[in-house]
């Protein structure tokens, strides 16, 4: 009897194995708060007036050559003496307990754009992977907790499903019919949306599990198990029912939640019904507009996703900060009131450009630099699609059109 569902978790396991470090790259991505200068906090000002004087000093030990040590004291002794005037004082907050803020602490990942070579998720593992502190298992980070996810929304989706069609008169039983054969796709439609719904909003918690801990520090010792985030989610954070009716969580869920299936699965509809393509007669063109129409279903939801995983990672008890929280990419210090200012915040403050030594702010780019910050991810989602795409016209040439194909689910 437990062979069955053993094996279930198991090839799903496996499968969440392959998908994780792009998922942790993705999420590292856009959770982490890359603002303008003039949005910086004193503490980034100190860090980079810290690492200029560093870069500074390694700058005169380098000079090792005889003669070109006798050429900088003769040049320096031929100057005319400059009035002392004393190094500017770093002025930085102390904390309650009197300690100075550690300016760099060692759980943040490698930030030199050396070593991420890109703006992307490819970027972020690279970040991931020359981190000391984190390194290759830093990659799969939550696999245990998504497999579960997985496994868990896999079951309860046809089951949910299967219980609102016997609810609903008019709807068919049978659900090998897909919606583009039915005469009237108003009310199915509907069903599957409300059944993607309600399971996502069920497992909700095991996603701000997830999200927590992938921004969580891997070998720290303070760093709390999966157990330990959801006591304290439910003892310091409103408790159980904030879980799931908090306002800047029940929100984006039941956007991300509907919107998502809705738009995977009105596209079929819209290609067959609205543009009368048929995907027996024209399989190639019915290819590459279900491509075009999923990448631009990606418009939509990649902000609504980036949002969300922000506001999983605020606390929500009275007056608390997720700033708190150690976390291996820098976070917005004060907290997002909700979806629409959250979006407003990152499109003025931060900047989606590629990440440079010494960046001035010409160089931040205009208002479409906040854009891209929005839609960080989007390359890794649109080459999914795109391999999707090719794999569904080659397994088409091969099984000769008759029903072989690859389906993303």
């Amino acid at each position: 009897m437990m062979g069955r569902p053993f094996n279930l978790f198991l090839s799903e396991y496996l499968t969440t194995a392959m998908g994780m470090p792009f998922e942790v790259g993705k999420t590292l991505l856009q959770v982490e708060y890359r603002p303008r200068r003039r949005f910086a906090t004193d503490e980034v000002e100190i860090v980079e007036g810290v690492r200029e004087k560093e870069e500074f000093e390694l700058q005169d030990d380098q000079i090792s050559n005889p003669e070109e040590a006798d050429m900088y004291f003769s040049d320096r002794l031929a100057q005319p003496p400059a009035p002392l005037a004393p190094p500017p004082e770093i002025v930085a907050e102390t904390d309650a307990a009197g300690y100075l803020p550690d300016l760099h602490p060692s759980w943040l990942l490698n930030d030199d754009p050396e070593i991420s070579r890109g703006n992307g998720v490819w970027g972020m593992i690279r970040r991931i992977r020359y981190t000391s502190s984190e390194g290759l298992p830093g990659l799969w980070k939550s696999q245990l907790v998504s497999t579960i996810h997985s496994f868990l929304s896999n079951i309860l989706q046809p089951s949910i499903h299967s219980f609102l069609l016997i609810l609903s008169p008019n709807s068919p039983v049978n659900l090998d019919i897909s919606l583009s054969a039915l005469p009237n796709p108003a009310i199915p439609l509907s069903l599957q949306v409300t059944s993607h719904l309600l399971t996502h909003l069920l497992l909700s918690p095991l996603e701000v599990i997830r999200t927590r801990l992938i921004v969580l520090p891997t070998n720290h010792p303070s760093t709390p198990s999966s157990v330990t985030i959801f006591r304290k989610m439910i003892d310091e954070e409103g408790g159980f029912s904030n879980l799931y009716f908090h306002q800047n969580l029940l929100f984006p869920s039941i956007l991300e939640h509907t919107l998502r299936p809705l738009l995977t699965l009105s596209i079929p509809l819209i290609i067959e019904r609205q543009l009368k393509i048929s995907p027996d007669f024209s399989p190639i063109t019915y290819s590459l507009i279900d491509l075009s129409l999923g990448l631009s279903s990606l418009l939509v939801l990649l902000p609504i996703e980036t949002v969300r995983k922000r506001l999983q990672l605020q606390s929500r008890s009275r007056g608390g900060k997720h700033k708190d929280m150690k976390s291996i990419v820098k976070l917005r210090e004060k907290n997002y009131v909700g979806i629409v200012e959250a979006i407003w915040r990152i499109l003025q403050e931060e900047t989606g450009v590629r990440r440079k030594r010494k960046m001035t702010e010409k160089d931040e780019g205009g208002w479409f630099a906040g854009v891209r910050q929005l839609y960080r991810g989007f390359g890794m989602a649109a080459t999914a699609h795109v391999t999707v795409f090719g794999l569904g016209l080659v397994s088409q040439l091969l099984a000769g059109n008759d029903g072989g194909g690859w389906k993303e689910i």
